[in-house]
């Protein structure tokens, strides 16, 4: 599976102790690919560039780490050019050597921070700070208890769950890790078989993050844009009006009887 620039966050907090908690950013390169050295040799892409920018990806993807870590506060980047780890970090990072887990994980997917966004033109801090200002929900849905549309992948598998019992599905596992979703699907003979899922909030997100074909039966997304998907797609915000409007009309034959 690619790198994104949350497996470079752990490095990077590590880089920095290294260098007794603060250095510039040319200092601190070198020690990120020191840290990175073994996962580097097993993606030889990472030395590669994006299309539309000049600096190697793996340093990109420090940069964004960077800027993801100062909005989690485990970054101080108060003086311009140097990078500084907080007692948040350090904090994080004596889990992380304590526990071999990282505190931290799913903690992008809740937010909706998508990996996608460090192949982006545009400087790591001028999007998040685009990110902030964006409404933190969507439109209006009113459906079982919820009342804005998903904005992310979280509110994706809030909605789903809401309505997989009764489109056949029995849930045994939503991980952090892929795929998302493990079920047991009925299908149409009324038999139920193993069912692997991955929950994007666009369809088209399945191939940004560059997941395998293999390993995953169904995207459930709230918005079908890939409509070359090779895996089966469902897709809520079309299926979300069908259910809205069954409800209602078992209501009303309710109050007619």
């Amino acid at each position: 599976m690619a790198l994104t620039f949350f497996d470079y966050e752990i490095p990077l907090l590590k880089a920095l102790v290294q260098l007794d908690g603060s250095a510039k950013a040319k200092d601190v390169f070198p020690v990120v690919e020191d840290i990175m050295s073994a996962r580097l040799k097993n993606h030889p892409e990472e030395y590669g560039h994006y299309k539309k920018q000049k600096e190697i990806i793996w340093k990109n993807k420090t940069r964004w780490a960077r800027e993801y870590l100062k909005r989690k506060e485990q970054l101080d980047g108060s003086v311009v050019g140097v990078w500084t780890i907080t007692d948040s970090g350090k904090e994080r990072l004596r889990i992380f050597d304590t526990t071999k887990a990282d505190p931290d994980e799913g903690k992008a997917a809740i937010e909706g921070i998508d990996a996608a966004i460090a192949e982006t033109e545009a400087e790591p801090e001028k999007v998040f700070n685009e990110l902030d200002k964006i409404q933190d929900s969507g439109d209006v849905l009113n459906f079982r208890g919820i009342v804005f549309e998903p904005i992310n992948e979280q509110g994706v598998i809030l909605v789903f769950t809401t309505i997989a019992y009764e489109l056949g599905f029995r849930i045994e596992a939503i991980r952090s890790r892929f795929p998302d979703g493990q079920f047991i699907r009925k299908n149409n003979k009324g038999t139920f078989s193993k069912c692997f899922a991955e929950f994007e909030f666009k369809s088209s997100n399945y191939r940004l993050h560059k997941h395998p074909i293999k390993g995953c039966d169904l995207v459930i997304c709230w918005e079908h844009d890939w409509k070359e998907c090779p895996i089966e797609v469902l897709e809520l915000k079309g299926l979300i009006p069908k259910l809205k409007r069954q409800e209602k009309e078992l209501e009303f034959e309710r109050n007619g009887r």
